[in-house]
């Protein structure tokens, strides 16, 4: 992806930058050391991933119903309430500063997420399955690009998480049906559900990089479109090839084990 962006899509045409290290050097040395509130919003940022990860198997047994949304709240008002010994701003975080945040661009990926819901309440999501069935009697390789391509595609309006969760039991259906090994269908799925480069909505990496300003909605799905055809031949490539042999798999049966 990397090679593609600065030789292909946005060539940079210099191929050295004089004193570009030494000015490298020189602004790490007016960064200068760590502050005081620098490690505090390290510690609430480690706290917060820390209880992401653990919510399933250890908070929830303390604090039931909670989830991510409950834990971010939490992680946000510790940060308005944490002092920061400053006497000018007291606090990590003031509403001065937070209304500087580019809430267009956070509103724009929950959107995605909407979206997702929108598909699954709607029967949206049921209807794509069912269509998928039509795939009895084809070709494993053409099933694998067709469903990595619409995922691939799917998930430019959805967030990954949104899209993997509602179409995974679907595909794990469709193996059974047209007589394949689930993991062929699923690992696709998975890993194109996280190769989105079109548009801001797709991944919060994307968010951020649209929100500095820097780049047009067509500049990101010129390169963007490149980099998902890109992504869809090396994920087919991988699944259909290499994740046989690494795993020891016949692709072309659903193994009795998992009926």
């Amino acid at each position: 992806a990397w090679n593609y962006l600065v030789r292909v899509a946005y060539r940079i045409k210099g191929h050295s930058f004089p004193g570009g290290r030494a000015e490298i050097t020189k602004q790490l040395e007016l960064i200068g050391r760590m502050s005081f509130q620098e490690k505090l919003v390290l510690v609430v940022f480690v706290f917060i991933a820390l209880a992401w990860i653990s919510r399933s198997f250890f908070l929830a047994k303390f604090l039931p119903g909670i989830d991510d949304s409950v834990i971010a709240i939490l992680g946000a008002i510790l940060m308005f309430v944490l002092p920061s010994g400053d006497k000018v701003s007291p606090r990590l975080l003031d509403w001065e500063s937070a209304v500087k945040i580019p809430w267009g661009v956070i509103l724009l990926f929950g959107g995605g997420m909407a979206i997702a819901a929108g598909f699954k309440e709607s029967g949206l999501a049921d209807w794509i399955g069912s269509q998928m069935t039509l795939l009895q009697g084809v070709s494993l390789i053409i099933i694998l690009i067709v469903i990595i391509t619409a995922v691939n595609f799917l998930t430019e309006i959805t967030s990954n998480l949104a899209t993997t969760s509602m179409i995974l039991p679907i595909l794990a259906a469709i193996a059974m049906a047209i007589d394949v090994h689930p993991y062929a269908l699923m690992v696709g799925a998975t890993v194109a559900a996280s190769c989105a480069f079109m548009l801001p909505v797709a991944t919060p990496p994307n968010a951020v990089v649209f929100g500095s300003g820097y780049l047009r909605m067509k500049d990101m799905m010129r390169a963007g479109f490149a980099l998902n055809i890109i992504s869809i031949v090396i994920i087919l490539f991988f699944v259909y090839f290499l994740l046989p042999y690494l795993w020891g798999l016949d692709l072309s049966q659903y193994p009795d084990q998992l009926r």
